[in-house]
């Protein structure tokens, strides 16, 4: 394996975090590389996009009027701040449903201080608050339109599951039978390729065609950069690093590891994994990378430079240490 990025205490180095970097352009060839592309893992969170890809295709989000900032949060794992929890009613309202028909369970926020707000003012925490809430909301919305049962949206066998991996199978060029599966933090089934094959996936996004699909992949991928704070929030590298780049970014990180940032401008896709699923190694190496491929000026690259290289602080507030990366991609 790679080396992603280091965390460096007092002129030492005193951890390593390994991993793998893919890009590739939108005809589907590997570009550039950080370890082997052949890694098989599960690209949890970052697959939202193309989850609700069925959403669009199936006519459901016209038919409900949802709007581009509600189909940005289908993409979502957010910070359940109110906007947030206001979209994800807002689908489901608009289906005819409510919260009651939500499986993602709810979970401890993510955001500090939007937990720390939440229970302040006494509110209980429900499904409807989990970072996921968006997407479940989106795939209720899909099971109602099509008139399929939405008690069992979850289900692997489940309409909208399996339109989710006919489409990947479509874009990653991996028959549908020999992608492996297991089930996610909500629920959801969660799909495993080869890092090859999801930056190959969502390369897609970066040029897509005029057919329906590539239609409904635009849809999404505008929803995304116009609204970066619909698909994380305050506070969030994926919400921060699509304002810095004024929109140009399409950017979705996962559980465990793993980032995907899609490069319109320049027809490429990047994924990354952090193999001990540590995010906090992906932030510096990913800028890095992107700096390298261009996509990122250096004005961009300021905008998120308390990225580029985090700062390790003691409990007394003071800076001890730094989280580093010279990750260089090799041009295949």
């Amino acid at each position: 394996m790679e080396t992603l990025a280091v965390v460096e205490r007092g002129g030492m180095v005193e951890s390593v975090h390994a991993g793998v970097m893919a890009v590739c352009d939108a005809s589907g060839r590997l570009t550039a590389v950080l370890g082997s592309p052949g890694l098989v893992t599960f690209a949890r969170s970052s697959t939202k996009p193309i989850q609700a890809i069925p959403l669009v295709e199936s006519g459901a989000v016209d038919a409900f009027g949802l709007s581009e900032e509600l189909l940005a949060l289908c993409c979502a794992s957010h910070n359940a701040e109110p906007r947030h929890v206001e979209g994800a009613a807002a689908i489901l309202k608009a289906a005819g449903l409510d919260e009651s028909y939500l499986q993602c369970g709810p979970h401890p926020l993510g955001n500090a201080k939007r937990y720390e707000e939440v229970l302040r003012s006494g509110t209980t925490i429900t499904s409807i608050y989990s970072n996921c809430s968006g997407k479940h909301s989106g795939m209720l919305a899909f099971a109602k339109h099509i008139g399929a049962d939405p008690s069992t949206y979850l289900d692997p066998n489940h309409p909208i599951q399996q339109a989710i991996l006919r489409v990947l199978s479509d874009l990653s060029g991996v028959p549908a039978d020999l992608i492996r599966h297991g089930t996610d933090g909500c629920g959801v089934p969660a799909f495993a390729l080869s890092m090859g094959a999801w930056a190959r996936a969502f390369a897609r996004f970066a040029k897509p065609d005029d057919s329906p699909r590539g239609r409904a992949m635009a849809r999404i991928s505008e929803a995304m950069r116009r609204y970066p704070g619909m698909v994380a929030g305050e506070d969030r590298f994926d919400t921060e690093l699509m304002e810095a780049s004024g929109g140009k970014l399409m950017v979705k990180g996962g559980a465990e590891g793993f980032l995907m940032v899609v490069m319109p401008e320049l027809g490429l896709s990047l994924v990354a994994k952090a193999i001990d699923g540590n995010q906090r190694a992906l932030h510096p190496a990913v800028l890095r990378a992107l700096r390298q491929l261009g996509a990122l000026s250096d004005a961009e690259l300021q905008k998120v430079s308390r990225w580029a290289e985090p700062e390790i602080k003691n409990t007394r507030g003071e800076t001890v240490g730094r989280i580093v990366s010279k990750a260089t991609l090799s041009s295949c």
